[in-house]
């Protein structure tokens, strides 16, 4: 759901350097594909293989926050990587003026369309997710709302379909981001390329990766963000939205209102398109038909029209 970053300045050699910081010598280093915002180096070390992370979008003291709330995770039992720690303490250190985490490298398997069975997985491991909000802090603010930048773009938009469609479903959704049900621990991003299945385990073990988006949140806004990610890979898929919330119901030993999750849902796409619309204007968002601004306007009217029948055997 972020832009791609462009650093050419930063070496293989730089990274096998920092690495020294976190105990870990003699690295083999290569770039990792993938990701958008971040800067992502996978080093092989006598000590086992990890996942570098330059967190290009966040400050300092942000990304202390951040390794905070995934160790929390980690510590709570939630499917996330483990974080390498700094060999004086902490697990934040900085390079070029960016803040740097170190966590297990997680060799398995990624799905550009995730099997029914691997997204009722993600489901069940959403519920557990939300389960763990007892147990785990968090400072930074909730990810998924309309920012001051983005009620800006909104408002200087053309008056054309798409504008016409961001104003409306904003307006009919506004109420989801003013729930009275207690916040969770929530991912706030989950595509099928941040669900790992690890190598060597049954089918329905993955884990999640990049949690930079991630915060204390209202459950229904986390699981209204999966349906986009992980149900619509040609438009919205029913079976999927089914096995993915008996997922979640199993996981989570909850049952959302199915209403408020597919208003989620819609206020989620919006922010998305938003996003997507604004990187781009600047040219920061590969050229790919499935990540235009205008991509989720289809799925998501499908969404609704078959949202009734969610229910039905």
């Amino acid at each position: 759901m972020t832009a791609p970053a462009s650093d050419t300045s930063r070496t293989n050699a730089d990274v096998a350097t920092l690495l020294e910081d976190y105990g870990l010598h003699a690295p083999i280093v290569s770039p990792l594909a993938g990701g958008m915002e971040n800067l992502h180096y996978r080093a092989e070390t006598p000590a086992g293989a990890f996942v570098v992370t330059i967190l290009c979008k966040k400050t300092r003291h942000e990304a202390e926050h951040y390794a905070r709330f995934l160790d929390g995770l980690r510590t709570a039992g939630a499917p996330v990587p483990r974080l390498r720690p700094l060999v004086d303490g902490g697990w934040v250190s900085e390079h070029a003026g960016r803040p740097v985490i170190v966590a297990d490298f997680i060799d398995g398997r990624q799905y550009t369309v995730m099997p029914l069975r691997l997204v009722e997985a993600a489901g069940v491991h959403l519920g557990r997710v939300h389960r763990l909000a007892a147990q785990v802090d968090y400072a930074l603010p909730p990810h998924l709302r309309l920012h001051a930048d983005e009620a800006a773009l909104l408002a200087e938009l053309p008056d054309d379909g798409f504008a016409q469609w961001a104003r409306t479903t904003l307006r009919e959704t506004d109420y989801v981001t003013r729930q009275t049900t207690p916040l969770v621990a929530v991912h706030a991003d989950l595509f099928p390329d941040n669900v790992i299945v690890p190598a060597g385990q049954p089918d329905r073990g993955v884990v999640f990766i990049d949690w930079e988006d991630g915060s204390l949140d209202f459950p229904a806004i986390d699981v209204g963000m999966a349906l986009l990610g992980l149900c619509c890979p040609d438009g919205f898929s029913l079976p999927r939205a089914r096995r993915l919330l008996r997922g979640y119901a199993t996981g989570s030993g909850d049952r959302l209102d199915p209403r408020l999750v597919r208003d989620c849902a819609r206020h989620a796409a919006v922010l998305v398109s938003l996003r997507r619309y604004r990187w781009q204007r600047t040219g920061r968002l590969p050229a790919d038909p499935a990540r235009t601004h205008t991509a989720l306007v289809r799925p998501v009217a499908e969404l609704q029209e078959l949202w009734t029948e969610m229910g039905r055997p």
